[in-house]
């Protein structure tokens, strides 16, 4: 009984999937690159991909503008605007119409969701502003839960973070696996005793990704049931 009932939950029953909604399935990273060197375009400021990478790759952008605008010496707001600025350009560009999933990550959750795994997204943007995204481009096909973290939770996501979202969808965080973007959520996660796949992109492509189970430029390119008994997911 006991046997039928676990090929009935399928074998990653206990385990989840959670990826990086912004830049993972939606490449919002090159948008926020887009959108910052509009702004700093106003003060007749170029942004080079170079200034980007070595300034505003953590997730959180109130961790990096106040040294960024400093550095690129552009004086006309103040950092928390910027900040305001780029996330309200940032969703509002990811509900066009325009905006899709990436086939990748499409592919590893619908292969996850055959597995009997849950599946969540971690989200930079204001929970409201993240589910909105989600809600428009059908998430909930794949019963999706978005987690994103408060105005106050400096530097998110941190290691605590992973450990409350693999709580609050009921799984041990050791069975979680994290598909991730950068250094800075690569090493977080891994702190919580997670596995990690980073997806690398041009900004992103030159950074030290120790102790990931996998690093890829494409998840297309990777087949995620092999993947998943590997790690025994």
């Amino acid at each position: 009984m006991a046997k039928k009932e676990e090929q009935v939950e399928g074998a990653s029953a206990r385990s989840a999937l959670i990826f990086e909604m912004d830049n993972v399935a939606l490449g919002a990273r090159q948008i926020r690159y887009e959108v910052l060197a509009g702004i700093l375009k106003e003060q007749r400021i170029g942004l080079t991909p170079i200034q980007f990478s070595r300034y505003c790759l953590h997730p959180a952008p109130s961790m990096y503008m106040p040294a960024f605008l400093a550095a690129m010496k552009y004086t006309a707001t103040t950092p928390e605007q910027v900040v305001e600025r780029l996330v309200n350009e940032t969703t509002s560009r990811l509900m066009q119409k325009t905006t899709v999933i990436s086939d990748g990550i499409i592919k590893w959750m619908e292969a996850a969701q055959t597995r009997g795994a849950a599946i969540a997204c971690v989200s930079m943007l204001p929970l409201a502003s993240a589910e909105g995204v989600a809600a428009h481009l059908g998430f909930e096909r794949w019963g999706v839960k978005v987690f994103s973290g408060s105005p106050a939770d400096k530097g998110f996501p941190h290691a605590e973070n992973w450990l409350r979202m693999a709580k609050a969808i009921g799984r041990n965080p050791k069975r979680c696996l994290a598909i991730v973007s950068s250094m800075s959520t690569t090493k977080t996660a891994l702190a919580a005793m997670m596995h990690a796949v980073v997806v690398t992109d041009e900004f992103t492509e030159y950074q030290d990704f120790c102790g990931a189970n996998l690093v890829c430029a494409d998840l297309k390119e990777v087949k995620p049931d092999a993947f998943f008994e590997e790690i025994s997911f």
